[in-house]
């Protein structure tokens, strides 16, 4: 126990000491981060959902065609490759940004969580010191 109790108290001074060198976002900040990482997941996820719909659209497009014609026209197939391909990078690009700013919002949450516990901590640790007697 009483190990227990010494390795809190040098948690706690080493938290103390690292606090004063380097700054952290207030709670008034890191809300506004969190709420600005939640609208770009939002509009994100609006883009990468609109991206893959119009990939469907086209092909759905490009079957209708083929089969209204009753073949395959000469000018479709180079033009239909260069379209999907264009499509599907662009949708797969949307995704790959979707996900990491989701992950971002993730971990700006987390740290957010860990500063508010951080400062918990802090005031726990002033109030369980005794007042100096000089």
């Amino acid at each position: 126990m009483a190990k227990e109790n010494n390795l809190k108290e040098a948690l706690l001074r080493q938290m103390n000491e690292n606090s004063n060198m380097t700054p952290g976002l207030d709670a008034g900040s890191a809300h506004q981060v969190i709420a600005r990482d939640t609208a770009l997941v939002k509009r994100a996820k609006k883009v990468a959902t609109f991206a893959w719909a119009v990939l469907l659209i086209f092909l759905f497009v490009v079957a209708v065609i083929e089969f209204a014609s009753g073949g395959r026209p000469d000018w479709l197939t180079p033009a239909a490759i260069v379209v999907f391909q264009a499509l599907l990078i662009i949708a797969v690009i949307c995704s790959v940004s979707l996900y990491v700013r989701s992950r971002t919002l993730g971990i700006h949450k987390i740290q957010a969580s860990l500063t508010s516990i951080e400062e918990l901590l802090k005031k726990m640790s002033a109030d369980k010191q005794p007042p100096d007697e000089t």
